[in-house]
């Protein structure tokens, strides 16, 4: 994540609120490689090991800095705090993995750092609804089937029917019609002798 040069929070692009991400320190990056757990056991007196219980998965949580590219009054300052200060969780895509997608809030302090001429970064502390990235939703169309999966389809012509078997369904006079169902306990319980018959 933090190898990225710009996000997308709130689908809006970093580009367009003029910010880039920025690392302040030197050196090698650092990020969550898993989700921070905690084991949760069960002492009873007497005996020295505990009886365990389950395992808690806590959200994610990282830091994230970036610098301000235009920052020539507040106005600016002021659009990208709205932008950041959501009341909810929204959707925040790092440009380096654009599948993978976190719903994110900003918690906690955040700092912005400058010299007095506006030109600085701004440090915020980001945290996720759950342990786990998503993916986006995919939409297929037009799927192709194998051959085993070929289903029957009704067309409004009468040949079509007799392609395949259809429940509940008859040929009359008015084209395809659906035959009246009784579902009640009387109606089954006068057909069905045996419970494995459902």
């Amino acid at each position: 994540m933090l190898e990225s040069i710009h996000f997308m929070y709130d689908n809006i692009s970093s580009k367009d609120m003029g910010i880039q991400i920025a690392s302040t320190r030197g050196g090698l990056f650092e990020e969550n490689f898993l989700p921070r757990r905690r084991i949760i056991e069960k002492k009873i007196a007497n005996n020295e090991k505990p009886y365990f219980q389950k395992v808690e998965h806590e959200p994610l949580s990282f830091n994230l800095s970036f610098y301000l590219e235009d920052w020539l009054d507040d106005h600016n300052l002021r659009k990208i705090a709205r932008w950041l200060f959501q009341p909810y969780y929204k959707p925040l895509i790092f440009d380096n993995n654009p599948n993978r997608v976190l719903y994110a809030l900003v918690e906690g302090n955040s700092a912005l750092l400058h010299n007095g001429l506006k030109q600085g970064y701004v440090e915020l502390t980001i945290r996720c609804d759950s342990p786990y990235t998503y993916s986006h939703e995919l939409i297929f169309n037009n799927m192709a089937f194998r051959n085993a999966n070929t289903g029957y389809q009704i067309i409004d012509d009468m040949k079509s029917f007799e392609q395949g078997s259809f429940f509940n369904s008859k040929v009359t006079s008015n084209g395809l019609t659906i035959d009246k169902v009784d579902n009640s306990w009387g109606a089954q319980y006068a057909n069905i002798k045996k419970w494995s018959e459902f």
